[in-house]
């Protein structure tokens, strides 16, 4: 399996972790869990013209888009269609950096939403010139410039937000979301209000997401010991850590093993 990523350059890396290319057979591919990143997604298929994604692992119906899909913030993990051809590309925005995309990122929480429903024709436009594209290189090039073009009309995250992000990201214990609020100087309905509109998750939910993916970067650097996991990421105890976990993932911590060739926040859907 290949996957490439490419960091732009400023000014998107304020708003773009990473744009993505993944290509590759697997004939023995099941569905696959994705698991929260509290942060969009945009994802272009550039094999087949249809992107299923399931609520979870007993959706059988799930939604359909057509070429390319936008995976808003979400609060839990959701289920990938099992492709044996995979050649998709994508943009992974950094926290609050979907606003690029031109819609509030509360209205695409928890959503997956296709991106002809937003950009109209001109998705069907971007998708043929990634397909027409005969390197990942040139299709990182397309992507930069269509996200350079949109930045023309950037949406800055308010200044509060932005503190709030960088208390909340740079902890090793889950930062007490009151104790940040008040250094903002913001009401606690104002602080929400402003941070869900940025971000897409109330606070609260942001910062339980944030505490899995430290958990999941410790289980994939291979550390063991789950309870000492559980101390380090500020859960009241192990019976607490297992809950959370399989609620945001559909499993438990020591079946986690994320699937080859893929990011840490990628899982086949089986049996615990």
């Amino acid at each position: 399996m290949q996957l490439l990523r490419y960091r732009p350059a400023s000014p998107l890396d304020a708003y773009i972790d990473c744009f993505w290319y993944s290509r590759g057979y697997a004939p023995q591919r099941k569905r696959e869990r994705s698991l929260p990143s509290g942060r969009a997604d945009l994802t272009f298929s550039l094999h087949e013209d249809r992107i299923r994604t399931f609520v979870d692992d007993e959706d059988r119906i799930g939604l359909t888009a057509r070429g390319a899909v936008v995976h808003g913030p979400q609060s839990r993990y959701f289920v990938l269609d099992a492709r044996k051809q995979i050649h998709v590309a994508g943009v992974h925005f950094l926290p609050g950096g979907g606003t690029l995309l031109g819609v509030p990122l509360n209205d695409l929480c928890d959503r997956h939403v296709p991106l002809e429903d937003l950009w109209g024709e001109r998705a069907r436009r971007i998708r043929e010139q990634l397909i027409a594209a005969s390197e990942p290189q040139r299709i990182f090039a397309i992507l930069e410039q269509e996200f350079l073009r949109l930045l023309r009309r950037p949406t800055l995250v308010h200044p509060a937000i932005s503190f709030a992000l960088r208390r909340f990201d740079s902890t090793t214990l889950t930062a007490r979301i009151d104790s940040v609020r008040q250094q903002t100087g913001y009401s606690e309905r104002r602080f929400a209000t402003l941070f869900t509109g940025a971000i897409g998750l109330t606070p609260k939910l942001y910062t339980r997401v944030q505490r899995l993916s430290r958990v999941v970067g410790d289980l994939t650097r291979g550390r063991k010991d789950l309870a000492q996991i559980a101390l380090d990421a500020g859960y009241y105890d192990q019976a607490h850590f297992n809950r959370d976990f399989r609620d945001l993932t559909g499993a438990t911590p020591g079946s986690y093993v994320p699937l080859e060739g893929r990011s840490s926040l990628h899982v086949e859907v089986g049996e615990d």
